[in-house]
Order: C-alpha cells, then sequence, then structure tokens
C-alpha cells in the first residue's frame, strides 16, 4: 500500500510538472510539422536528425524526453545510441530512465556498462528502467546484481522490474530468488512479476520451492502458493496435493479458497473427503471453491456433497452446485445461462500503476 500511494503521488506531481512542458512541445511539433517547415526541410531523414539534435539541447527536460523517444524510434541504432548514452547523464530523472528503457536491445560494448552505473541512481524510475534494460542487454552477466536489487532494493517499482527481469534472462540459479519473491509485500513484485518470471525459471523441483513459502506470515502469500501448486503440481503430485490439503485448514479463507481450487485442477480424488468438508465452510466462496473442485474432479461419490449445496444460502454458491451435479452425470438441475464457475475463480493478476512508466 506504501509503494502504491507513493507511486500514484509521483505520478500525480510528475504529470502537474510536465503539464507546461507538453504544451511547448506539441506547439513546437505543430510548426515543425506545417508545410512550410517541411517545403524548406526536403530531406526527411536529415529533417528529423536536426530536430532531435535541436531538442536534445533544450532548457525543457519533456522537450529532451521526447528527443529521446524520437531517436530510438526514427534513428538507425548507430545514431540513436549516441544520444540515448548522452541522455543517462541528464540531470532529469525522467529523460535517464527513457534513455535507459531504449537502450534494452542495444547489445554493444559500453552500453551495459552505462547501465550497469545506473543501478545506484537515487531515482527509482530510473534504476527500474536501467535493471529493466540491463535484463534484456546483457543479463547473465550481471545476474548477481540484478538479483540483489530484486531482494533489497527499497522501491517496489524496481525489484518488479528485477524480479520480472530475473525470468527474461532465464537462468535457473535465480529460481530461490524468485520463489523469495512470492513472499513480497508489494502485490505487484508478488503477484505478476514472480509469477511471470516462473513461467521461464519453473524446473522439476519447482513443488519442493514453493514449499518454502507455505507459512509465509502473509496471507497473499500463502494464497498465491496455492495457486502456483495447482499449476506446476502435476511435476510432484503427491507432495504438491499433500500442501495443498493442509492449505484447506487456513486460517484466511482466501487461502482455502484457493487451495480447494488447486486440488480441482489437479483431479486429486484423494482429497475428495477433504473438499466435501470444506464445501461446509463458513465463508461463502470457499463452500463454491469447494464444490467446483468436486465437479472438476468428476467422482460420481461426490454427488450427495454437490446436492447439498444447491440448498446453499449464497446464490452463486447454488449455481456452481449445479454446474459441478452436470459435470457428474446429473442434468436434474441446471445452471443459469451462460454461467460458468470458472469465470469466478481466475487468478488475479494485479496490473500495477508502474508497468507503463515507460
Amino acid at each position: 500500500m506504501r509503494d502504491r500511494l507513493m507511486t500514484w503521488s509521483y505520478r500525480i506531481r510528475h504529470q502537474a510538472n510536465r503539464l507546461s512542458g507538453f504544451v511547448r512541445f506539441y506547439l513546437t511539433v505543430v510548426v515543425l510539422s506545417s508545410p512550410f517547415a517541411v517545403a524548406q526541410q526536403p530531406n526527411s531523414h536529415q529533417r528529423k536528425l536536426d530536430r532531435i539534435q535541436r531538442w536534445v539541447a533544450s532548457k525543457d527536460p519533456t522537450v529532451r524526453e521526447q528527443a529521446v523517444r524520437e531517436a530510438a524510434l526514427f534513428l538507425p541504432a548507430d545514431q540513436a545510441r549516441p544520444i540515448l548514452l548522452q541522455a543517462l547523464k541528464d540531470p532529469a530523472p525522467q529523460v535517464r530512465a527513457v534513455a535507459a528503457w531504449q537502450l534494452k536491445d542495444h547489445r554493444v560494448p559500453g552500453v551495459a556498462e552505462a547501465l550497469l552505473s545506473l543501478l545506484q541512481d537515487e531515482n527509482d524510475r530510473v534504476r527500474a528502467a536501467a535493471v529493466w534494460a540491463l535484463s534484456g542487454n546483457a543479463g547473465r552477466r550481471y545476474l548477481k546484481q540484478i538479483m540483489q536489487l530484486s531482494r533489497e532494493d527499497p522501491s517496489g517499482v524496481v525489484r518488479f522490474r528485477a524480479v520480472w527481469g530475473l525470468g527474461l534472462i532465464g537462468d535457473r540459479t535465480a529460481l530461490p530468488v524468485v520463489i523469495e519473491a512470492l513472499g513480497d509485500y508489494n502485490n505487484a513484485v508478488r503477484d505478476r512479476a514472480a509469477v511471470i518470471a516462473l513461467e521461464t525459471l519453473a524446473d522439476a523441483k519447482i513443488v519442493s520451492h514453493l514449499l518454502t513459502q507455505t507459512n509465509n506470515v502473509l496471507p497473499a502469500s500463502r494464497r498465491i502458493v496455492m495457486y502456483l501448486l495447482g499449476k506446476y503440481g502435476d511435476r510432484d503430485r503427491p507432495t504438491a496435493i499433500a500442501a495443498l490439503m493442509k492449505g484447506l485448514q487456513d486460517p484466511d479463507a482466501r487461502v482455502r479458497g484457493q487451495a480447494a481450487l488447486a486440488l480441482g485442477r489437479l483431479k486429486a480424488n484423494q482429497a475428495r473427503a477433504a473438499l466435501e468438508a470444506a464445501s461446509h465452510d463458513s465463508d461463502d466462496h470457499v463452500r463454491g471453491a469447494a464444490t467446483h473442485a468436486l465437479g472438476l474432479i468428476g467422482d460420481t461419490a461426490a454427488l450427495p456433497a454437490v446436492r447439498a449445496r444447491l440448498r446453499d444460502e449464497a446464490a452463486f454458491v447454488r449455481a456452481i452446485a449445479a454446474e459441478a451435479l452436470n459435470r457428474l452425470g446429473d442434468h436434474t438441475v441446471q445452471p443459469p445461462e451462460e454461467f460458468r464457475a470458472e469465470e469466478l475463480f481466475t487468478y488475479p493478476i494485479h496490473t500495477p500503476e508502474h508497468q507503463d512508466l515507460f
């Protein structure tokens, strides 16, 4: 929450400061794009280069930032690179950040070293852009520094990009660090960056790695671990199912519900009795998740427990029960038209505010 408030506060102040600059910038664009101006400069490429060089020398950081963007977009890499490297030293943090971001695909000597120096920048937006660009540029060489940032940087924006960058690099020695990130207090780091990174880094022992976070003090972390055990549980079914059945006893209802769903997706018939008990949980979302899981498993022995949910006090649980009965071969009761229980239980992967900063 603190990181989110700080991010929003920064964005509001930043946009307010940029407003007058944008007005001046777009007036400049209109003038330079007029038919008269175009007629005076017949060489399109040279015109763009001259314009960018003028903007780079502007006293307005908004104009310099746009110069960096246009250099990366319109100029050949060998012409854009000196402009981008010079912009890494700009006094305005937004210019440094954009320049670092645009250097991600410039894999030539000197670029990675220049990006590395920005990992100590005082501005978190600059550090985030630098670590993301470094991950794509020469990540394996600087894996140690990126892992350190993902663990220790005080800014969630930077940890978010560092953890995601570890997945981009694809070196499985970073897997324990990404697993640690599942316990990050920042939901963007935990629920998005770490989950995405694991799609690349998950190995045959991913289940045992996930078990290290099942007792995390953050309920949200335990919940994401239940989700991931369901996603990767086939790599070690006995261990994953045992951990998920334990998760049905978690004090947090969201964790219990996610454990039930994961057991259903793994079609863990050995958990049928535990799921039948969970279908009587005091929380209606847990009851719904357990009932849905019984339908996914497909064992007709669960019919009495599922039928009992047709009298549930929550309407959506009754609808889930009707759909589960259909899965189990009992079509006497139909769920509401176009109802799909799976749509209720899609895991919410957060889209953080700082994802589009660059």
